[in-house]
């Protein structure tokens, strides 16, 4: 049998970009849940957005108070609200029974709401998926094996770019660097970009030590101005190779070591290499990702309730240190 999931926040990632684009591309929650044909409802307290739902999905029910969802008892939800409602409405979904949730980034708007969305999400033994979207792509979780396995070898620095808040688009990074190489154990804040963001998520260049193995890596976290344009990337150095993820990490280059050809005591590094993870579609990653949990046929999300929780708590402590 399977289940029925629906949508709370209906505005572009929940629903509205894939109105938008109207191409093969899945880049909405509500997207996803539909390509799997399980999409049963959706509540937005704006009604141009629930019109919008009824158009592209003419089956699906619309609500524009949550809790009337909820009340119809779907399986799976998908949290898309803005951050500062996350937690009065992980509430309500698990008060109504709710045991499957996929929640958007960032997890909450400090440590305090995440802590206590944690304590009532192990409270009700509830599955929780956190749309780090990257952590869902086939092509990216390879290259999480690769550097575990060590075909960069030692791990000797790693550099990344973003623009657009710490929280908002940084946040996506400091996952990539918790999942691919490792905690992070001290943070230094170098700058603040003059850029248009709210002082609780500001756009920093920030100095990080991650404990990759037993060895203490330093990472530099560089920022941009996002009203130039988007940037968004991660450039890690090996003894052995090198990663660059580029173009929202929709490009990868891999470089191997070989002699030089010109100064024979010398190495050098050759680019072997390059591929095309597909962010197009790894929302649609992210909900089979839930489903199969729900399922039963994999433990857990790909990316936890914990991990969502780690990467807010590397921002907050790198914000305020």
């Amino acid at each position: 049998m399977n289940p029925r999931a629906a949508v709370i926040g209906c505005g572009k990632i929940g629903a509205s970009w894939d109105e938008t684009h109207r191409t093969d591309a899945v880049l909405t929650h509500a997207g996803a849940w539909g390509r799997l044909g399980i999409l049963c409802g959706c509540a937005d307290p704006i009604a141009q957005r629930r019109d919008a739902i009824a158009r592209r999905w003419p089956g699906v029910v619309n609500y524009a108070d949550y809790h009337d969802l909820l009340a119809t008892h779907p399986d799976i939800i998908s949290i898309a609200t803005p951050t500062v409602l996350r937690l009065p409405v992980i509430e309500a979904a698990l008060a109504a029974g709710i045991r499957a949730l996929l929640i958007e980034k960032p997890l909450a708007v400090n440590l305090k709401e995440a802590r206590a969305i944690v304590d009532a999400v192990h409270a009700a033994g509830a599955i929780v998926a956190v749309n780090y979207l990257r952590r869902y792509e086939p092509q990216l979780i390879q290259v999480a094996e690769e550097i575990k396995n060590g075909r960069l070898g030692k791990i000797q620095h790693a550099i990344g770019r973003y623009g657009k808040g710490i929280n908002e688009n940084g946040s996506h990074l400091l996952d990539l660097i918790h999942w691919w190489l490792g905690p992070v154990k001290r943070a230094q804040v170098l700058r603040r970009v003059a850029d248009d963001r709210p002082a609780a998520d500001p756009t920093i260049d920030v100095f990080f030590e991650v404990e990759h193995h037993t060895d203490i890596v330093p990472v530099y976290l560089v920022a941009v101005d996002h009203r130039n344009y988007a940037l968004f990337e991660l450039d890690i150095v090996g003894s052995a190779g090198r990663l660059l993820m580029s173009e929202r990490g929709m490009y990868l280059q891999r470089w191997e070591t070989i002699p030089d050809p010109l100064f024979p005591d010398y190495r050098i590094l050759q680019r072997v290499e390059e591929a095309h993870p597909d962010l197009s579609h790894a929302l649609l990653y992210a909900a089979e990702d839930l489903l199969a949990v729900w399922r039963g046929e994999r433990v857990a999300p790909r990316c936890t309730l914990e991990d969502g929780y780690a990467v807010l708590e590397t921002t907050q402590f790198a914000t305020y240190t």
